[in-house]
């Protein structure tokens, strides 16, 4: 039975895998606007048809996960339940525009230059613990019957695509790295703020998790 789930997921990816040529925003995302060019933009890129001939191939390796999975395996690294305190930020390192990072896990993959486009999962914090935003999310069906966690997102890292201390953030890292980074109101939103989520002069909280270079989507 859940051979026959793996193979129906792809088999409708296939099927329907033309739809997704060109990038698809998101809906879940809460606060991107095309007023806030500067707001990561969660969108996800093409799905080829060739990608979803070659995991049909393959779904016999694919492993059904349990439904609390997605968090185990995902995003229960990047959760914080709580106000922050100065303490936490005590040893991370500060470069020369003032972005404060740690890297909880260094990564061992390439590092991404600017102008690359990669793919990764964050986690966006206010101070007072307030999650404003995540692309920590259960995966959309068909994509559900393979894995319970939903794909990274893709980000260009480019000068105006991004926030200055997301994109220097990302820089910074290489894939398979996580990183815990802290902007400065003047490395962020500024004193405009975004929506009614980020208070103008906000400082802000990232979770960085870089899972790859290139916009082709893998469930590999």
């Amino acid at each position: 039975v859940k051979m026959v789930a793996k193979v129906f997921a792809v088999a409708l990816l296939v099927s329907t895998c033309e739809a997704f040529i060109a990038p698809v925003c998101l809906p879940q995302q809460k606060i991107h606007a095309r007023s806030l060019q500067t707001m990561p933009a969660l969108c996800m890129s093409a799905v080829s048809r060739r990608n979803a001939l070659k995991w049909i191939g393959t779904a016999s390796t694919f492993q059904m996960l349990p439904a609390d999975a997605a968090e185990e395996e995902g995003g229960a690294w990047a959760a914080h339940e709580s106000a922050f305190k100065d303490s936490e930020f005590a040893d991370f390192k500060t470069t020369g525009s003032g972005l404060k990072y740690k890297d909880v896990v260094e990564g061992s993959g390439d590092q991404p230059k600017q102008g690359e486009t990669v793919r990764a999962h964050y986690s966006g914090y206010l101070l007072d613990g307030s999650l404003f935003d995540t692309s920590y999310r259960p995966a959309l069906f068909p994509f559900s019957l393979i894995s319970p966690s939903g794909p990274p997102q893709a980000f260009r890292l480019e000068k105006g695509a991004l926030i200055p201390g997301f994109e220097e953030g990302m820089l910074g890292m290489k894939v398979g790295g996580k990183r815990i980074i802290y902007v400065e109101p003047k490395l962020g939103y500024g004193e405009r703020g975004a929506g009614s989520l980020i208070p103008p002069n906000s400082p802000l909280v990232f979770y960085l998790e870089l899972r790859s270079i290139g916009s082709k989507l893998s469930l590999e």
